[in-house]
């Protein structure tokens, strides 16, 4: 069965997030309008698309809300 849920987590060298496929193996770079769902805990998900500013954040629903995400964490996503 395929593992739906993946870290994201933020690249400083490249300035960036990266998710990783395949136990770190391999990654994908996450840019600029790309969506996917961001796992928030007890099966609860969001649609969300990032954006770049000033720092990286994430658009969310139909009044396209803000969240701005924070460096040092880990995110589970699904692409």
């Amino acid at each position: 069965m395929k593992k739906r849920w993946r870290n994201m987590v933020y690249n400083d060298f490249l300035d960036c997030w990266m998710i990783f496929w395949d136990e770190s193996k391999s990654d994908y770079k996450i840019r600029c309008g790309d969506s996917f769902e961001l796992h928030l805990g007890n099966g609860v998900h969001l649609l969300c698309r990032m954006e770049l500013g000033s720092d990286w954040y994430i658009l969310v629903g139909q009044n396209d809300t803000k969240f701005y995400l924070k460096p040092n964490e880990i995110y589970q996503v699904s692409i």
